[in-house]
């Protein structure tokens, strides 16, 4: 595994992959049964802080 891919981690939201350190930098986490979760922006942490089981649900597929 390289670098960038160790670094990088998918919005559970919207499907993105997104840097961690940078998502962590901006406070662009959140936890969720002990798990850490990283997004692309503001939108899809609340969208997934509201209603985690939603993403988690095997039906659900992330979009843009």
């Amino acid at each position: 595994m390289n670098e960038l891919e160790m670094a990088a981690a998918k919005d559970p939201v919207c499907g993105m992959d997104v840097n961690r350190e940078i998502a962590a930098a901006q406070g662009l986490t959140a936890e969720h049964d002990g798990e850490t979760y990283f997004f692309c922006g503001k939108g899809c942490k609340l969208d997934f802080t509201e209603d985690p089981a939603r993403y988690f649900d095997p039906s659900y597929e992330p979009h843009m």
